[in-house]
């Protein structure tokens, strides 16, 4: 899992390299803490990068690593990595992809990697706010530290929301929601709050918090886990 963070943060550092489209990248370190599963606080760094490959299509993708300790002992462990690419057919409407690979062994996954795809609708899009959202299918393959692996298929939906203060200030929002296509009670929801201040030139602060719950987690673990981030964030 780790390797597969690696050579994801490696091939975006190629791609950077010669863009066709226009390239936003940013580099994020600062504060974690958690609540649930793992109670801590840590540092974590973040890479992320959004691509307008055309006028039709744009691409985006995060890797973070969060890892800490207490009193000697792991306390927090969790490597991301997460990609999607949208394209629109008309103004409003768009098709999109995604994949993502997690490895959290303090949720119960030793790995955890996801493939989607569905259909996305711009509700509103203002120059202050916007609204869009989305809707499909998702395979899930779960490796888990303490029970047999599984596969699923789910179904997806989602809202994403941004309010810009100003030019150099916004709230951004993100809500997803998961559910098995086999079994009802295997439902999962993931509410994303961030606040991004610039600071100075490419310099900014970003606040942010994440709720996920999960109603049928790994065996022994909790249905509700958060984490709040404070960091610096470094745009070029």
């Amino acid at each position: 899992m780790k390797k597969i963070v690696a050579i994801g943060m490696v091939g975006c550092a190629l791609w950077a390299a010669d863009p066709v489209g226009t390239l936003k990248q940013s580099v994020e370190l600062g504060y974690i803490g958690s609540t649930g599963n793992s109670r801590s606080q840590s540092l974590n760094a973040a890479y992320k990068n959004d691509y307008q490959y055309d006028s039709q299509t744009d691409m985006h993708l995060k890797a973070d690593i969060l890892y800490g300790e207490k009193s000697g002992v792991k306390s927090d462990e969790r490597y991301r990595l997460l990609y999607n690419v949208n394209r629109y057919v008309s103004q409003d409407l768009f098709l999109y992809g995604e994949a993502s690979a997690i490895r959290n062994t303090f949720e119960g996954y030793n790995q955890q990697y996801n493939l989607g795809a569905g259909l996305g609708y711009n509700i509103f899009k203002e120059a202050k706010q916007s609204l869009k959202g989305r809707g499909g299918i998702q395979y899930r393959r779960s490796n888990y530290t303490s029970e047999p692996h599984d596969n699923f298929y789910y179904a997806k939906g989602g809202l994403d929301y941004i309010y810009n203060f100003s030019k150099t200030n916004q709230f951004t929002a993100k809500w997803d929601i998961l559910e098995n296509l086999e079994q009802s009670k295997d439902y999962e929801t993931v509410v994303d709050l961030g606040l991004k201040m610039l600071i100075v030139d490419q310099l900014s602060f970003r606040l942010g918090f994440q709720l996920k719950y999960d109603n049928l987690p790994a065996a022994g673990k909790k249905k509700t886990d958060t984490t709040t981030t404070a960091g610096v964030v470094y745009n070029f």
